[in-house]
């Protein structure tokens, strides 16, 4: 406040300068806590869940598949010894 008959006081400003940055939330997490939630988050993607049924057609594909090439390495045998004779 400004006394009028003193001539050395001055005006104070009453506004306060904010602080520089972005100002912080009222429900901001501290460090701990986003940590918990980031080793939370990799834990279950860690461990993948894969449906039964997504499971089980890829096992019978893998079965085709190894059954396929079992038939064609004995067709390959069957020709080289056709190769030979």
């Amino acid at each position: 406040m400004v006394d009028p008959l003193d001539p050395g006081t001055l005006a104070l400003p009453l506004t306060f300068k904010r602080p520089r940055g972005r100002p912080r939330k009222p429900n901001a997490l501290t460090a701990a806590e986003r940590a918990r939630r980031y080793r939370a988050r990799k834990k279950t993607l860690a461990t993948h869940v894969v449906s039964l049924a997504v499971h089980s057609d890829v096992v019978r594909e893998r079965d085709e598949a190894l059954f396929q090439v079992k038939q064609m390495r004995a067709e390959l045998e069957r020709l080289l010894l056709q190769l030979q004779s």
